[in-house]
């Protein structure tokens, strides 16, 4: 087992000596194909992003990287289904190592089960900066897919960021007051009582020493009634992979391009319906004729469509009709989405929800518990008041010394920011606002929904991975993830947000984790592999 240490080389600021100034652009070059072979090909491109690290041989950061493709007969966006780790090739530039994602491995999904549906692409030695690497190679059994060389009409490469968070034990609950806190079972009043985990067995949820308990039993804080979470509910114990920053709107608006009509729109606000050919209120995410300057979410159509044909989405904050320009707030975390939104993006990636014990194990790492404190390790907060370069890449706070985008307001930003904002050349992880391993904006900006253990029918949930496919209707289709349109379960909140005061931010503070979230609100989406 490996120690509980109190300080750690992050604490330092080792990690955020390498950010730029914009911490959260990665990029990757149009996929092209090579090497045809009569039943596979090879797809080709160039990554690269500007933050990047390893530090230690348990301690990287790294792209998770799936190829979408354009079926010619159906004229639809289906995943790609790629080889084992031999059969790509990791590109030139920084030294590289690929690492192939199975289908939920030991879980056949059908009769050629475990196909890769993306690859981990990281540093293969220590070193921090600017990663880049062109002509990586993706090896593709397009035959497994069903279609001929000649029906693939269009490849696209889509690319998240994402940190490695090693496996060892971890403190969940602060020892402090937050709302509706875990604790150890011996529990009965007062400050609460950290609990340890240390493995991912089977674990009791009582109030009892030794178990899993929280100090509320009622309201949107409760911990529920008493219990157990199978050995295959992820509790954080093992290693794995969490985004490194909120889903942008870019990245959502890039989603709803690859879905057909109906789903598009399911997966959105504003009526898209098939026969819808005049859009009035062309801000789909808020169903409005312009952004709403709470929300800044920019993506929009246009006026005039196609009464049956997939709709092409893009970002005009601005408003001015020309998107995707240098203002046009791609890097802004996507607000105004829900449960439903979050799973089907989730779940069209290939990843799947955080819970809310892996939420823990994320911002707080191996340290011993601060009471009270905040994803960066400390009990100060400092809340941004004001923004230069709106919508840009290089969108950034006025305040010297802010860290956290949080409410409420007046005097607090009006809105999420460019994800990564705080994260400068020379931070600390209190000045970034990071977690113990460098994921950003965990206490600010916007929630997070994780799988709560509060909600009794959530405690099912298996850690099974998307598998790069929507239902028809546009909807998350994996057993055992908690749903609402099946079912009146969800994720509940944790994290901080732009509204919200800051005791709601708190690592440990669990103050709406047990709530049912049927509204597109100021959440954000967080994935986990």
């Amino acid at each position: 087992m490996r120690p509980i240490h109190r300080h750690a080389l992050l604490s330092a600021g080792l990690l955020f000596g390498a950010f730029g100034s914009n911490a959260n652009n990665i990029t990757t070059s149009a996929g092209t194909l090579s090497g045809n072979t009569g039943s596979h090909v090879n797809v080709r491109f160039s990554i690269t992003w500007e933050n990047s690290w390893r530090i230690d041989p348990d301690r990287w950061d790294a792209a998770w990287v799936f190829v979408k493709f354009r079926n010619a007969t159906t004229g639809q966006w289906e995943h790609a289904r790629l080889g084992d780790d031999v059969d790509h090739s990791p590109g030139t530039g920084t030294p590289a190592a690929v690492s192939t994602g199975l289908l939920t491995p030991g879980t056949p999904f059908d009769a050629a089960s475990n196909w890769g549906v993306g690859v981990f692409i990281h540093r293969s030695a220590p070193g921090t900066g600017t990663f880049s690497v062109s002509d990586v190679g993706l090896r593709w059994n397009y035959a497994q897919n069903g279609v001929t060389y000649t029906e693939i009409s269009d490849v696209r490469v889509f690319a998240i960021e994402m940190v490695r968070i090693p496996e060892g034990p971890f403190f969940v609950g602060s020892g402090g007051s937050e709302v509706g806190s875990f604790t150890d079972g011996a529990w009965t009043g007062g400050a609460t009582i950290p609990f340890l985990i240390t493995s991912e067995n089977a674990l009791n949820i009582a109030p009892s020493a030794g178990s899993l308990w929280g100090t509320s039993t009622s309201g949107l804080s409760t911990i529920g009634g008493t219990g157990t979470l199978s050995g295959d509910f992820p509790k954080g114990f093992k290693s794995f992979y969490a985004m490194k920053h909120e889903v942008t709107v870019a990245q959502y608006a890039d989603f709803l391009n690859c879905l057909t009509r109906v789903q598009q729109n399911t997966r959105t606000l504003t009526n898209l319906a098939p026969g819808v050919t005049v859009v009035t209120n062309r801000y789909v995410m808020t169903n409005s004729i312009q952004p709403i300057f709470t929300i800044r979410n920019g993506i929009r159509c246009d006026q005039n469509i196609s009464a049956t044909e997939p709709i092409t989405f893009y970002c005009d904050l601005d408003q001015d009709g020309t998107g995707n320009e240098a203002n046009d707030g791609q890097w802004i975390a996507c607000a105004q989405v829900n449960w439903d939104d979050i799973a089907a993006y989730l779940d069209w990636s290939c990843l799947r929800p955080m819970t809310e014990l892996e939420f823990e194990k994320t911002c707080r790492g191996p340290l011993l518990p601060v009471p009270d404190e905040y994803a960066w390790g400390t009990t100060s907060i400092t809340r941004a008041t004001g923004t230069a370069n709106e919508g840009t890449a290089a969108e950034s706070t006025l305040l010297s010394g802010a860290n956290a985008n949080h409410g409420p307001p007046p005097g607090s930003l009006i809105g999420p920011v460019r994800v990564g904002v705080f994260a400068k050349a020379g931070s600390t992880r209190e000045q970034a606002g990071a977690g113990y391993y460098g994921v950003l904006n965990l206490s600010d900006n916007l929630r997070e929904l994780s799988i709560s253990v509060g909600i009794t029918s959530n405690r099912a949930f298996l850690g099974t991975l998307g598998n790069g496919a929507l239902s028809t209707a546009g909807e998350a289709d994996v057993p055992s993830w908690p749903n609402i349109h099946g079912a009146a379960t969800s994720g509940g909140g944790r994290g901080g947000d732009y509204v919200n005061s800051p005791v709601q931010a708190c690592v440990s503070a669990r103050t709406s984790a047990s709530s049912i979230e049927l509204n597109r609100a100021q959440f954000t989406i967080r994935g986990v592999r």
